[in-house]
């Protein structure tokens, strides 16, 4: 499980970033397919992407959207695929019921990591009213029901304004603020597999495999403390889609900026 706060030692570090590339699945190492065969035997609409020397299925298994990622070797980095929230145990509903009424199950998945590592992540929503976007959780429960850990959003009493304002008025401010402090902590560019699994489900829910991470960078300001820097942007398309995450992988700001 990704720790929630970055160390200075890891700000300071220069991460190179490879950009996802689709390929063919000829292209995908034997040891990869055969392993992906056994882990995802009815999945369809496969896509192949290759970062490094990690290579990352995108598929489908009936209406639900899967993605895993293996070495080339063909060991099980992480998997996720999406499920009916009624096949969940019930001792989960049971722990919902009691601890999250106020929330909405948006989507739920299983994951595996590794050889042994499999948890349900539960993500849910929280309403703030018509202009603000929910506060997303993320719960996660073990495959007998018990409660591992729950991701809660932190985010400050002024971090939303007005729809209208939200564009180039935050980019500026956080740009600027981070100018100040570039004495005292680098930016550091990290991949995107390296974002906590909310931030990369919200990717994943509203971008699709045409969009790639242009830029992903662990920023820092007085304002924000520590938070990610997202830039998505589709082939072929003058828009850079600027997405900002606490550390805990939730949405904090959405903008476009036209190139």
């Amino acid at each position: 499980m990704r720790t929630a706060i970055l160390t200075i030692a890891m700000l300071i570090m220069t991460v190179s970033v490879f950009s996802q590339k689709l390929i063919e699945e000829k292209k995908v190492p034997e040891a990869v397919l055969r392993t992906f065969k056994k882990k995802a035997s009815g999945a369809t609409e496969i896509k192949w992407f290759q970062k490094g020397h990690e290579f990352t299925a995108k598929y489908k298994v009936g209406e639900y959207t899967g993605e895993a990622t293996f070495t080339r070797e063909g060991e099980l980095i992480i998997k996720k695929t999406g499920m009916d929230y009624k096949k969940l145990p019930a001792k989960i509903f049971d722990d919902l019921g009691k601890e999250h009424r106020d929330k909405k199950i948006h989507e739920v998945f299983m994951v595996e990591k590794g050889r042994k590592e499999k948890y349900y992540a539960i993500i849910l929503h929280k309403k703030q009213g018509r202009k603000k976007p929910p506060l997303v959780y993320e719960a996660q429960y073990t495959p007998q029901g018990k409660l591992i850990t729950i991701y809660e959003p932190e985010i400050e009493e002024d971090a939303y304004e007005p729809e209208e304002e939200q564009p180039s008025k935050f980019v500026k401010d956080v740009e600027e603020e981070a100018d100040e402090l570039k004495e005292k902590v680098k930016d550091e560019k990290i991949s995107r597999k390296d974002l906590p699994s909310a931030a990369e489900n919200y990717l994943v829910e509203n971008f699709d495999y045409e969009y790639r991470a242009k830029e992903v960078i662990v920023k820092n300001n007085k304002k924000y403390g520590q938070y990610y820097y997202v830039v998505m942007k589709k082939q072929g398309e003058k828009i850079n889609h600027i997405l900002l995450f606490d550390f805990k992988g939730n949405l904090i700001k959405r903008s476009e900026e036209e190139l």
